[in-house]
């Protein structure tokens, strides 16, 4: 059989129906994409702070995995969604881009040739460093997935995407937390690592398949153009969009309080309860096996009670989590408890990413996406060290309750914005009736 016929008879097998249209090409293309990223990322991503511990990282340098990356991309984000916004091959920039950020994977391979004392330096540096294509094809990629997915078909497409992502991520922690303690440190770290750069290849080339609708060419007198970046452009973009605004702040809250505990969990499971990597892939199992229903009824709930209220609902349990590792001291029960947080967070991750695109402007999409996401990743530079500052002054348990009750205040934030948004409809409809029934 010939590799074009290969081809074929897999499009054939796993591909949309014969006959869709490009919008259900799409759905299935942007699933597919979202599968193979997240089995490469998956391959590395839940093991970087078990690596980085073997390395011989210390407390700050564990915290630092998530504050330097952050900090690279508050200066990388906003210029970057600008430049994708100015530039008309947006989804050849995007892939760019997503090549930019994969190889990174294969270079933190390289990592255990260089001295014992300078591992854990040097993960910490390329890990930063990765974030700044990392953050730019992020946000590309969000503005992008906006323009040929609709709204009122994103819950479902993004349900069903981030359903098969947390199946197809589950497995490939299992198959690989086990593998790399198979083969040991660090050798085991290298295969691994190195196979998901290749694995990202292919994901990057299945992102090439999805189709844009092609614009009608305007008359070159009338073309429009993104403005350039600038300080002033700025300023007017934030004091024009209050909808945006409000729910950026909202946003900023809750990432403080959610991202707090991070690295508060690593060190624990590793530390106190002894956990290996193929203890990491159970506890991701576990997780995954609440996702899996958790996003078909997080979809219904967001199409019946709109993304806010629903991002609420699904935030409020979000404060059990940290309150469960306070009181534990098995990795079983904690286990056994991620069965509940997979039900809780397929909710808060469908419904924030909906959320954001109905609330930024389709004008500049892109570079206002980029204004969010640099405006959390504030919030992710500083949680952190929050975190581990909590533990040095109040212990595990300590440290753990207080962001448990971080958690409950953050969630609160969307019920206001759900109820402030509704009140601004509900005066918009009653001024329009006030004007129709004016003489």
């Amino acid at each position: 059989m010939s590799l074009r016929e290969l081809q074929t008879s897999l499009r054939e097998r796993v591909g949309p129906p014969r006959g869709a249209g490009r919008l259900s090409r799409n759905i299935w293309t942007n699933t597919a994409h979202g599968i193979i990223s997240v089995a490469a990322a998956n391959m590395i991503q839940p093991f970087i702070n078990i690596f980085a511990i073997k390395s011989g990282a210390t407390n700050f340098q564990v915290a630092m995995l998530s504050t330097a990356p952050a900090l690279v991309s508050l200066v990388t984000m906003i210029p970057g969604g600008a430049l994708v916004d100015r530039r008309p091959d947006k989804k050849r920039l995007t892939a760019i881009f997503f090549l930019g950020h994969r190889l990174f994977y294969f270079l933190i391979a390289l990592i255990p040739f260089f001295t014992t004392d300078h591992r854990a330096a040097v993960l910490v540096t390329a890990v930063a460093l990765m974030n700044l294509p990392g953050a730019i094809s992020n946000v590309a990629w969000q503005g992008f997935i906006a323009r040929i997915i609709p709204a009122d078909r994103r819950p479902s497409a993004f349900a069903q995407r981030s359903l098969w992502m947390n199946v197809a991520g589950t497995v490939a922690v299992l198959i690989v937390g086990r593998t790399i303690d198979i083969i040991g440190y660090p050798l085991g770290y290298q295969v691994v690592f190195a196979l998901a750069f290749v694995l990202a290849l292919v994901e990057i080339w299945v992102f090439t398949r999805l189709e844009e609708e092609q614009p009608e060419a305007a008359p070159a007198t009338t073309e429009r153009r993104v403005p350039a970046l600038s300080f002033s452009g700025l300023a007017r973009d934030l004091t024009t969009e209050k909808r945006f605004i409000r729910y950026t702040l909202a946003s900023m809250g809750f990432y403080l309080a959610w991202q707090s505990a991070w690295p508060l969990f690593s060190l624990y499971q590793v530390r106190v309860l002894g956990a290996n990597n193929t203890w990491v892939s159970i506890l991701n199992l576990a997780n995954t096996g609440g996702s899996i229903v958790g996003y078909g009824f997080w979809a219904r709930h967001a199409e019946r009670n709109g993304n806010l209220k629903t991002l609420f609902t699904a935030s409020l349990g979000m404060f059990t989590v940290p309150t469960v590792y306070a009181f534990s001291h098995s990795l079983y029960s904690i286990a056994f408890w991620n069965l509940a947080t997979g039900l809780i967070f397929s909710g808060v991750t469908l419904s924030l990413f909906n959320a954001l695109l109905e609330m930024t402007p389709e004008a500049r999409k892109t570079t206002y996406i980029a204004y969010y996401n640099t405006a959390i990743t504030v919030a992710a530079v500083v949680a952190p060290l929050i975190g581990v500052g909590l533990l040095n002054l109040l212990g595990y348990m300590g440290a753990f309750l207080a962001t448990a009750a971080m958690r409950l205040v953050g969630s609160f934030f969307f019920i206001h914005i759900h109820r402030v948004e509704t009140a601004e409809r509900a005066r918009a409809v009653a001024g329009a009736g006030q004007q129709v029934a004016a003489p």
